[in-house]
């Protein structure tokens, strides 16, 4: 059986993820999008990364977050993420790999579809909503909007339309203005690449964060082909 944080009123998160200290802003400012150049995305990309890795690894506990989402995910004047608000968060037993819920609580927009449609989570829903912060953080859109890659598509979320442009060849098309044009192409496309491999339909395809890390910091290991998400809005004749 899953306990919730509101369960231990005395349990105390690690200080490095979710004290909150001045100066924090969130990477969906738009007014501070401009200083958010390449490498800068990079680095909160794997700041997240890691954070999420402690909560459900390094720790020595396994605990679900269940409400990572832009706002969640606060920058110090070093650029440093820190992951705050683990009111919905899980610790999982020994032996537990999965939790269910009648009550489907967070963000629409970043929930993972079995646990959108069926009350279920686990490490991997976590998974998915870190995929869309990685796509979101590229783009500087957000999931939640609506886009078309021209006058005759359909529209859909940021994950349809991230999909869209890696099915045609073009991912780059993805990454915000605001970044500039000082970055490795196959850098970011990497970053594309496993977003999409994080939002895939089935929970078993999706990468444990330990791979993640190896993913984004090796460029010797071979991505595998990403599976259409489950969102994916089809275009109608």
């Amino acid at each position: 059986m899953a306990l919730s944080f509101n369960s231990f009123p005395t349990l105390r998160i690690p200080l490095q993820l979710c004290k909150l200290i001045d100066h924090t802003w969130s990477f969906v400012d738009l007014e501070k999008q401009s200083q958010l150049e390449w490498t800068r995305r990079y680095k909160i990309i794997g700041g997240i990364a890691r954070g999420i890795l402690y909560l459900h690894q390094d720790s020595q506990l396994t605990i679900i977050h269940r409400d990572l989402k832009a706002s969640n995910i606060l920058l110090d004047v070093n650029m440093n993420p820190k992951i705050p608000d683990f009111g919905l968060s899980t610790i999982f037993g020994m032996e537990q790999t999965q939790g269910n819920t009648h009550r489907v609580a967070g963000t629409y927009a970043y929930m993972s579809p079995e646990y959108a449609m069926h009350g279920q989570y686990s490490m991997k829903s976590d998974i998915y909503s870190f995929g869309v912060l990685v796509l979101e953080i590229i783009s500087g859109k957000k999931n939640s909007g609506v886009y078309k890659m021209d006058e005759t598509s359909t529209c859909g979320n940021l994950v349809t339309y991230a999909w869209r442009l890696w099915r045609k060849g073009s991912p780059l098309e993805l990454v915000s203005p605001a970044t500039g044009s000082n970055y490795q192409s196959n850098e970011v496309t990497r970053c594309i690449h496993i977003a999409l491999l994080c939002v895939q339909d089935n929970p078993e395809d999706r990468p444990m964060l330990s791979t993640i890390i190896l993913m984004l910091t090796s460029n010797t290991i071979t991505l595998p082909v990403p599976q259409l998400p489950v969102f994916f809005i089809k275009k109608h004749a």
